[in-house]
């Protein structure tokens, strides 16, 4: 058993991008139907790459992650570009909330944790989420096993179908399921099955 993720291993490196530079492609498609001047929380926010999009639109922005050199990474790239951020290194069960937000993001994380622990979590995100407000979330699904070097890390892999029965009491304004491959530096190539949804608070 590898003693890190590999994604660990690329976030400490400034020169490569672990995952892809720019927001998901979610964000990136629907971000419009935010509101203006958010206030956003990006759980698990890795090198910053939605949270750094946001915020440059003008929304405030909060976002953590466990891993110290993702963080300091994000912060990194936050400032070569003129874009303030809150990033700061939490762990997810740890997280407290302090305050309601318009936008919470969550991409690639909320299949780690044990299954309690993630579903208090995602409880606790749409509590703390203002009615008109959204949630964007993508998680890895049992569609597809996860990948050796995933797996020690991956506690919870979703059924299909879960997490959006999860939000059936919102407004879902998109939603996709299936598998993908995808490649990172240091010639890492994988294969997942996925979930996301961006659904809209209405009570």
């Amino acid at each position: 058993m590898q003693e890190r993720p590999f994604w660990e291993q690329l976030y400490a490196d400034m020169e490569v991008s672990t995952f892809s530079k720019g927001p998901t492609m979610d964000i990136n498609e629907f971000y419009k139907v935010f509101p203006k001047n958010a206030q956003v929380l990006d759980v698990g926010c890795g090198e910053g790459r939605n949270s750094i999009f946001l915020a440059a639109l003008g929304n405030k922005v909060d976002a953590f992650d466990i891993s110290e050199n993702g963080v300091e990474k994000a912060k990194k790239i936050a400032m070569q570009i003129g874009v303030q951020v809150n990033f700061f290194c939490c762990d997810l069960e740890k997280f407290i909330f302090e305050k309601e937000y318009d936008v919470i993001l969550s991409h690639g994380v909320l299949h780690l944790p044990y299954k309690d622990v993630r579903d208090e979590f995602i409880e606790k995100m749409q509590a703390n989420t203002k009615i008109g407000g959204f949630n964007a979330i993508g998680i890895f699904t049992n569609r597809l096993p996860a990948t050796p070097d995933n797996a020690p890390y991956t506690h919870s892999l979703f059924d299909v179908g879960e997490l959006p029965e999860k939000y059936k009491a919102w407004e879902i304004i998109y939603h996709h399921e299936g598998t993908f491959k995808d490649s990172h530096p240091g010639d890492v190539h994988h294969e997942h099955a996925s979930e996301g949804i961006i659904a809209k608070r209405i009570v």
